[in-house]
């Protein structure tokens, strides 16, 4: 069974016209028979009727780039297949101008042939038309067919279309399209493939470890697989890849970064700094930078950055502001890119500079590290799926903090409560801080033989701590369902191998629970069977400190840890 969300038995093109302009209200007309979409109010100065399209499945191009500022139609084809020519020719007959109509057309075979007999149709019934071809696409360079028209339609199309709502006639528009095309270049790369409408299924297989370099948009492998490397090499060989097929441009260039359907804005937006970061040491000036997803490739992994060589008449035209529901709005970047300014600096005031840290507290910061995956495992089957990487955050910024190589028990801990204090986010995180600061105060000044009991009494201030912040009590499936036995007993018994077997198994019990703080208290029951991951990340440490006296580095229960974090 498919796993797309299409309505069943309706053309997924057809079918979503109605939807893509809804929100664009009484601007833009559907025509479903056949399929087109136009502007019903365009801007009063147009002379020339600027036409697009393609396949369906790069939304929102082109049906979103439809009204002022855009284009006056867009033809969608079926998935990743070419509109028809009646399908072009009745939307350009519908915004005919009486100075034309000019084709904007990606260099695909099928929209090529389909656009060219509209073309010569309209011709016979009097329309003069003319052809601006897209062809950026490095993935396909050296084909006979030539480059693939891909990202770079989108800055053709904003540019065009500003410059068509001042009064252009259809030969400056031409020319104008055309040498945008000319001075613009795409390249696309992909972890994983789109899903097929009809298998549900990957469309294609990339290796664990390894990027298709040079994707097309309609779901094509690319002719090369790399490895994939971290994201500023991949960036680097990419930008370094479009600036030399791309003329010097002592006026900068346009910074196009684009999702193909399954890559977050977040990732959109270290992509950018990336590039921005390389263009700069390259000494390239970026005059507009642009992230989203605006040619995707139904839901495929990846990403597509554009590089247009610019001209300064253009910047009017790409900056101007627009009347449609999914066309860019650029704005100019300074001449120091914000994407890569240093901040304010350390943000720790008067912080020591980086020292070596103790040999306990880097075994604490490999031990996180090494259970990481694990650990974020644990926490999708009850949260969000981050605990792992926020503790080693955490663990990263204590060893920044680290006050030596010879640094006592209160000082190490100091350094880990200030750095989940100050440095990691969520719940979990400031917790965490405020019972490892009660920890370290304890300690602090404390005799090694009286540690344990001093250490047993910062845990329990710790423990009405988080009650006090968090309002959570043992039993609601937090990590006091860990902190609370390894301290019961009034006063607490003294910390030992002991404390840390209870806090074990109160973690162990929390499988059995149903939340009712934090995230896990959204899924109810469906959270059973897998330990709290506070309460884990709290056995974990305490079997640290513990271990720190013992002489070992997990007080002896490795294997138990190893049981509960696998949620066994």
């Amino acid at each position: 069974m498919a796993r797309s969300f299409f309505a069943d038995g309706a053309s997924p093109s057809v079918h979503a016209l109605p939807g893509l302009v809804l929100v664009a209200g009484s601007a833009v007309g559907v025509s479903t028979a056949p399929a087109y979409v136009w502007a019903r109010q365009p801007a009063a100065g147009r002379r020339v009727a600027l036409v697009s399209g393609g396949g369906a499945g790069h939304e929102p191009m082109h049906a979103g780039f439809v009204g002022v500022g855009g284009l006056d139609a867009a033809v969608p084809g079926e998935v990743f297949t070419s509109p028809h020519n009646r399908q072009v020719h009745a939307a350009s007959a519908r915004v005919a101008k009486p100075g034309g109509i000019v084709h904007v057309v990606k260099n695909y075979t099928g929209d090529r042939i389909n656009f060219a007999i509209a073309a010569e149709r309209l011709r016979a019934e009097g329309h003069r038309v003319a052809e601006v071809l897209v062809d950026d696409d490095l993935g396909s360079e050296g084909q006979d067919v030539g480059r693939r028209g891909t990202g770079a339609t989108v800055v053709v199309e904003k540019i065009l279309g500003a410059a068509a709502d001042t009064g252009a006639d259809l030969d400056d528009l031409v020319d104008l399209g055309r040498r945008v095309a000319a001075r613009s270049r795409t390249l696309a790369v992909a972890h994983g493939a789109q899903t097929s409408p009809e298998t549900g299924e990957p469309a294609f297989e990339v290796a664990a470890g390894s990027v298709e370099y040079g994707v097309g948009i309609h779901g094509e492998t690319a002719a090369a697989t790399i490895d994939r490397d971290d994201l500023g090499t991949l960036v680097a060989r990419m930008v370094g890849d479009l600036l030399a097929a791309l003329p010097d441009a002592p006026e900068g260039y346009l910074l196009l970064v684009n999702g193909l359907g399954g890559t977050g804005n977040l990732e959109l937006a270290h992509v950018a700094t990336e590039a921005a970061r390389v263009l700069d040491e390259a000494g390239r000036r970026v005059r507009s930078a642009v992230t989203g997803t605006v040619v995707s490739a139904l839901d495929m992994r990846g990403f597509s950055i554009t590089l247009t060589a610019v001209e300064e008449d253009w910047l009017p035209h790409w900056f101007a502001p627009h009347d449609t529901v999914a066309l860019p709005t650029p704005r100019p970047v300074d001449d120091a890119p914000a994407a890569y300014a240093d901040g304010d600096g350390d943000a720790r005031e008067g912080a020591p500079e980086d020292r070596e840290p103790s040999v306990w507290l880097a075994g604490l910061a490999a031990t996180f590290d090494a259970r990481r995956a694990d650990l974020n495992a644990l926490d999708q089957r009850a949260g969000d799926g981050d605990i792992g990487t926020n503790v080693v955050n955490g663990m990263q910024a204590a060893l920044r903090r680290a006050p030596g190589p010879d640094a006592d028990l209160a000082a190490d801990l100091a350094a880990v409560a200030g750095a989940f204090l100050d440095d990691v986010g969520g719940s979990s995180g400031p917790l965490l801080g405020l019972v490892f600061a009660e920890v370290a105060g304890a300690a602090e000044g404390t005799a090694d033989g009286d540690l344990p009991t001093a250490l047993a009494a910062g845990l329990r201030a710790g423990q009405d701590a988080v009650s006090r912040v968090g309002g959570a009590v043992p039993g609601d499936r937090t990590l006091l369902d860990a902190l609370a036995p390894a301290v019961a007993g009034d006063p607490p018994r003294p910390l030992d191998r002991d404390s840390v077997v209870a806090a074990i198994d109160g973690a162990r019990a929390t499988a059995g629970l149903v939340a009712t703080r934090g995230r896990a208290s959204y899924l109810g029951e469906r959270a059973l069977g897998a330990p709290d991951p506070g309460a884990v990340v709290v056995a974990i440490i305490l079997a640290a400190i513990v271990g720190r006296g013992l002489g070992t580095p997990d007080a002896g229960v490795g294997d138990d840890l190893d049981d509960l974090v696998a949620g066994r």
